[in-house]
């Protein structure tokens, strides 16, 4: 391989570069998880916060301030999910592969560029398989748990203390024609204002929710489809560039559909079910934070921990020869205010 290609394949360059890629179709995580913060240990603590509807007590004129506890708070220690992927990248695909694009008998400069060409598309399709493994985590998230497995006899599960009652089928099929989905969005608002004091911002509804909702004679009445700006959020096209489709404002609502699926260990995964509605709070006090856990290596850190969303390296085999890109990332998303949403099955099957 070129000298002058071998800087583009260190492991600062490759980590660099890797966390510069912007994931694209996360409409889940950017909605809810813009936060994100990097950890320098391999474990989380994770804590919820508790006795935010105490008030606080009266006491006679004169009369000595009484002393009121503090937050209560539920700890629980989380060992970061770990994600680690790799691919080869043959040296002649690197080295004399001609690709869309590029001249037939390129200059070295011309070469060069190819090499850097090559390898960040190989970079970047590491990062969108680990860009949906965090959009399916956190529709996992907002539903109270995160379930996987690792191989096929040992499994992982991540509960977050969601209440059970935020969790339910609504009272009318909204396919039925006395159905009044309003009444629905209704009971998840008090649900939300009452365990933990905010107010929803958000419904996302799976591909058969949204039918159902569209066709709903009570729906077609109330919602509002118009463009508007709110918050500083301005909607100017029905379809968002990670994968949703804006159906309208209601009941205070932003609506929206989102049907998109990932293919998880062979199978077509929905991340939003299709007969549900998820009513969220896209506010900074959801307290909802994206942590990386800290990434271990041996060969390359000299056993040291490095703290990063994604870490990148690549090497060589010998024979036969082939160098291979990894990438290497241990997310986990966090609401700590779990009772800041609301899962409703709003078809029965």
């Amino acid at each position: 391989m070129s000298a002058y290609s071998l800087d583009a394949l260190k492991w600062r360059s490759m980590t660099a570069a890797i966390n510069q890629i912007k994931a694209p179709q996360s409409f889940l995580k950017r909605l809810l998880f813009r936060d994100e913060e990097t950890l320098t240990t391999e474990d989380i603590e994770l804590s919820y916060l508790t006795g935010a509807r105490d008030m606080a007590p009266f006491v006679r004129k004169n009369g000595e301030a009484l002393m009121v506890e503090g937050l209560g708070e539920t700890f629980a220690t989380v060992q970061c999910p770990n994600i680690r992927i790799k691919r080869p990248m043959k040296p002649s695909d690197l080295l004399f592969t001609r690709r869309v694009g590029t001249t037939v008998f390129p200059t070295s400069g011309g070469q060069r560029a190819a090499i850097n060409a090559y390898i960040a598309r190989e970079l970047k399709r590491l990062r969108d398989l680990v860009a949906n493994a965090e959009e399916w985590m956190v529709s996992q998230a907002i539903r109270g748990e995160i379930d996987y497995e690792v191989d096929p006899e040992e499994n992982f599960t991540i509960t977050y203390p969601r209440s059970a009652s935020h969790s339910y089928n609504v009272s009318e099929d909204w396919d039925e024609t006395d159905s009044s989905p309003e009444v629905d969005v209704l009971k998840a608002k008090r649900l939300i204002a009452d365990d933990v004091g905010l107010t929803p911002t958000h419904m996302i509804l799976g591909q058969d929710a949204a039918e159902y909702f569209m066709a709903n004679t009570h729906v077609q009445t109330l919602l509002d489809t118009r463009n508007y700006e709110a918050g500083g959020l301005t909607i100017n096209s029905q379809f968002n560039e990670q994968g949703a489709i804006y159906l309208g404002r209601f009941a205070g609502l932003q609506v929206w559909e989102y049907s998109r699926s990932i293919n998880k260990d062979g199978t077509a995964t929905d991340l939003v079910r299709d007969a549900y509605a998820e009513i969220v709070c896209a506010v900074p006090a959801a307290e909802n934070v994206l942590y990386y856990g800290a990434i271990p290596d041996l060969p390359v850190l000299k056993g040291r921990l490095l703290q990063a969303k994604l870490f990148a390296k690549s090497w060589d085999q010998e024979d036969p020869a082939v160098r291979f890109a990894l990438v290497h990332s241990r997310p986990l998303p966090v609401p700590r205010l779990p009772d800041s949403t609301v899962s409703m099955c709003v078809k029965a099957t």
